[in-house]
């Protein structure tokens, strides 16, 4: 018995010894139970299979990535009405393969005209409906199909109307937030019928019907985003605010507009990479590879393995973050200096302060209006980047009376993202979120009103402050990386402020340690705090670095595995002509291809 047993205790040895194997590519290879699919002309990732299948069914019935991309958010938006939803907003990234060019729409919540500034005075676990701005994801969505969509507009919501009408199975993550958010969805009594049938939560498995949900969608079929911006819909949403409280008006939603803007670009080991401008998060991504060009760290074992690489990249991301939360918000109100944070010579300055022995206990942003003339990267200049210059004024970071800088650090994971690439090689980064889970918890016309208001400062010196027609910043980062001519990865994620990390990360496993798209978002992830030493690493990590992070200053705090903490990242990478699309375990995603 011991004879037989031995020789695959040795052999199951070996596996352990060697570490994740890389996947080939091959025809072959199944779909890793949804999380992982390869397809030769088109593929779709999100963060629900019933949405990545209507996705797909749009791109093999002759629709493009944008048409994709509308398709599955109007799914999600049933699906996940937690996450995202057409009462909340977002943005999307668009790669157009044969103009060789690159465009980014921002269809962000905005502040009504006459804000309440008492909406700061909540916080995100004392929801209020002040918190609710204008939605923007109905406009968005419209917007791009407008410009760039090939299918008839009722095509792409027809499977959500059906959906919503005929209800769906309910996922086990929507089951849990359901019965986590139980005081949120009891406030108003159609939500509590629907979320909260017979005074219990709906449970996973049962079926959930949305009647007024699809009613919506059908204005929106008939009238485009007029559907849902004026008429019934906007009256009634007008209506249930204005009894609440909100002063938002029919004319600051019949006068939504999204916004079409550049990219912000940068270029990491020869590959171009595009990410969302401000007051969206993309200069993070860029500033942080920028930040790691100098070093070679696929010579270092990955981050589980290395203390070395570890704080390598938690530094790189300290830094970037301390820049992030000092300078972004609405560029409309207040220049953001984006030019300089992603120039050479910003990242110069910045990494001097990189010391490989010592972990700094608050990491404070830099000074980028030192920087006079910022250089653009050649490859950069053929996109026409979105590079804000700074105005003249320039404001110190806000301290405390101990001298500390006053950084929040938001621990929600709610938001919800799709990645999508077509025959053609166009490709789309499409993020949207309603805010905290179920937004503001206002519920009108069958959708939940987001809380993007509660993201905004009352310190009227914060790039980030409350007005009127602003859109508060977000962690959220639509990104496309270019090889050569082509796209190489399509990538996103949901997760508040893992967001930026969580993407860095899985760019770093991909493209500077060439794992498969699977293995790099398996990989057990961490997040630095800026405010603290405070480190998170998810299960996973060695001993040996929790130790040396600890003797060497870092606070190291383990989570439990595929956490939703760490967020949801949906990626696709091209290789060799083929797509790998990848879909995160933490969240219910699947990646669909042919």
């Amino acid at each position: 018995m011991h004879r037989i047993i031995l020789p695959f205790i040795l052999i199951a040895l070996l596996f352990i010894h060697c570490g994740p194997a890389i996947v080939e590519l091959s025809e072959t290879n199944p779909p890793d139970y949804g999380k992982r699919a390869i397809g030769a002309n088109g593929m779709v990732v999100s963060a629900h299979p019933l949405a990545s299948e209507i996705g797909l069914e749009v791109l093999q019935n002759g629709g493009n990535a944008v048409d994709a991309a509308i398709a599955v958010a109007y799914a999600l938006s049933v699906v996940e009405p937690m996450m995202g939803g057409l009462g909340g907003s977002g943005s999307m990234l668009i790669w157009r393969q044969n103009e060789s060019q690159a465009e980014y729409l921002d269809f962000y919540a905005r502040s009504p005209m006459n804000p309440d500034t008492n909406v700061l005075h909540y916080t995100y676990d004392d929801m209020s409906p002040l918190g609710a701005a204008i939605p923007g994801t109905v406009a968005g969505l419209s917007e791009a199909h407008d410009r760039y969509g090939k299918l008839p507009y009722e095509r792409l919501i027809n499977p959500s109307i059906e959906l919503a009408e005929n209800g769906f199975p309910v996922h086990g993550l929507l089951a849990r937030i359901v019965q986590r958010d139980s005081t949120k969805l009891n406030l108003y009594k159609r939500p509590a019928e629907l979320f909260w049938p017979d005074g219990r939560p709906i449970q996973a498995g049962e079926i959930l019907k949305q009647p007024e949900l699809a009613a919506t969608l059908r204005l929106i079929t008939e009238f485009g985003s007029d559907g849902f911006h004026s008429g019934r819909v906007a009256e009634e949403i007008i209506d249930v605010l204005n009894k609440l409280g909100n002063p938002m008006t029919l004319e600051d939603l019949e006068q939504f507009t999204p916004k079409w803007k550049r990219p912000v670009c940068g270029v990491y080991r020869d590959h171009v990479v595009l990410s969302a401008p401000p007051p969206q998060s993309g200069f993070q991504i860029v500033q942080t590879l920028n930040l790691l060009e100098s070093f070679d760290i696929s010579a270092m074992e990955p981050p589980i393995r290395s203390y070395q690489s570890l704080h390598l990249l938690a530094s790189a991301l300290r830094l970037s973050t301390s820049d992030r939360m000092q300078f972004l918000g609405d560029p409309d109100f207040h220049p953001v200096p984006v030019a300089q944070i992603v120039s050479g010579e910003y990242t110069k300055k910045r990494i001097q302060e990189f010391d490989p022995n010592t972990v700094v206990q608050t990491q404070t942003p830099g000074n980028p209006e030192s920087i006079d003339h910022p250089t653009i990267p050649e490859k950069c200049r053929k996109f026409d980047p979105y590079q804000t210059v700074m105005s003249n004024i320039f404001h110190p970071a806000e301290k405390s009376k101990e001298g500390n800088y006053l950084i929040v650090e938001e621990n929600e994971s709610q938001t919800t993202h799709i990645s999508v690439i077509d025959n053609d090689g166009n490709a789309v980064s499409l993020t949207f979120t309603v805010g905290v889970y179920f937004g503001s918890g206002v519920w009108a016309a069958g959708i939940f009103l987001n809380s993007s208001q509660h993201i905004f400062s009352g310190d009227p010196e914060s790039p980030n402050v409350l007005g009127p027609g602003r859109t508060p910043r977000s962690t959220t980062t639509p990104t496309i990386i270019l090889s050569g001519d082509k796209v190489r990865l399509v990538a996103g994620a949901a997760g508040g402020n893992r967001i930026p990390t969580s993407v860095i990360q899985n760019i770093i496993y991909i493209l500077d340690y060439s794992m498969d798209p699977i293995d790099a978002i398996r990989m057990p992830r961490f997040y630095p705090f800026v405010s603290s030493p405070e480190l998170h690493l998810e299960h996973g990590f060695t001993g040996a670095v929790f130790h040396s992070s600890r003797v060497n200053g870092y606070e190291p705090e383990s989570r439990d595995p595929f956490e939703l903490y760490f967020g949801g990242v949906h990626l696709i990478e091209q290789k060799n002509n083929t797509y790998i699309g990848v879909a995160d375990p933490r969240r219910d995603g699947e990646a669909r291809g042919y």
